[in-house]
């Protein structure tokens, strides 16, 4: 890193953590405010920068919430989602996510930068998904598209599981092919074609959470558009598919 390049991140961390202190104070007082989504919107587009920064200061960083371990990235996007100041972990979080940027700062000001491995700033290990969804994470917006994509991942690692012939053998018409119907004709709990455990218990509980994916992430995102879609609920759909 350059001398240019230093000064650069730390204006962009100024920058940030000088609006995202404003709006988080805010966010605690639960009064009204009229541009709440445009300032989200704003903190939400520099998360991707804000991250990649941190990382080549302080290698990657983990923060503890509740019994989960979440990445810098993933608990600044958890901080600026609609509704999480509701949680019990929010204000914590938001103060973890403070405290790491200034003490970027405080590395740049001192001239102390750590020398740390650095590692992908959103944790998607799946080639396909990595290959489709990437990009669409790092936009300023309209992360239906994310959702879309991922779903489709899923839906189509699920359908290419088993052999075409068997598959048509299976389900004879190709409209049950997709969706729903694929995901209870192959993940059937008491006589599966995919056998994901040989827990009845787990097999149920798996169903559940496909047939959901498929119903609620899904369906929604392939017949419509939502570019209210938060950022954060992007990268769940990647990381649950």
């Amino acid at each position: 890193m350059t001398e240019v390049d230093l000064a650069n991140y730390k204006k962009t961390l100024e920058a940030f953590i000088e609006k995202y202190i404003e709006y988080a104070d805010w966010l605690g007082t639960f009064v009204p405010f009229g541009s709440e989504a445009e300032i989200r919107t704003w903190l939400q587009r520099k998360t991707i920068l804000l991250t990649s920064i941190i990382d080549q200061i302080h290698g990657v960083t983990v923060y503890t919430m509740g019994d989960r371990s979440m990445s810098f990235h993933e608990t600044l996007g958890f901080t600026l989602m609609k509704g999480s100041v509701t949680s019990q972990f929010w204000k914590d979080a938001k103060e973890y996510v403070i405290r790491i940027i200034n003490e970027a700062i405080g590395s740049i000001d001192n001239n102390t930068l750590p020398v740390k491995e650095i590692e992908p700033v959103i944790p998607i290990k799946d080639e396909t998904l990595q290959a489709r969804c990437f990009d669409l994470l790092q936009a300023p917006g309209n992360f239906d598209r994310v959702i879309n994509q991922a779903t489709q991942v899923f839906e189509a690692k699920l359908r290419d599981s088993i052999r075409h012939e068997k598959l048509c053998e299976l389900i004879p018409e190709a409209k049950n092919h997709i969706g729903e119907q694929l995901v209870n004709n192959l993940l059937s709990p008491k006589e599966p074609v995919i056998v994901i455990s040989d827990d009845l218990k787990d097999r149920i509980a798996f169903h559940k959470m496909a047939v959901g994916i498929m119903a609620y992430l899904r369906n929604p995102s392939h017949h419509f558009l939502d570019d209210k879609i938060e950022w954060a609920a992007g990268l769940v759909g990647c990381r649950n598919n």
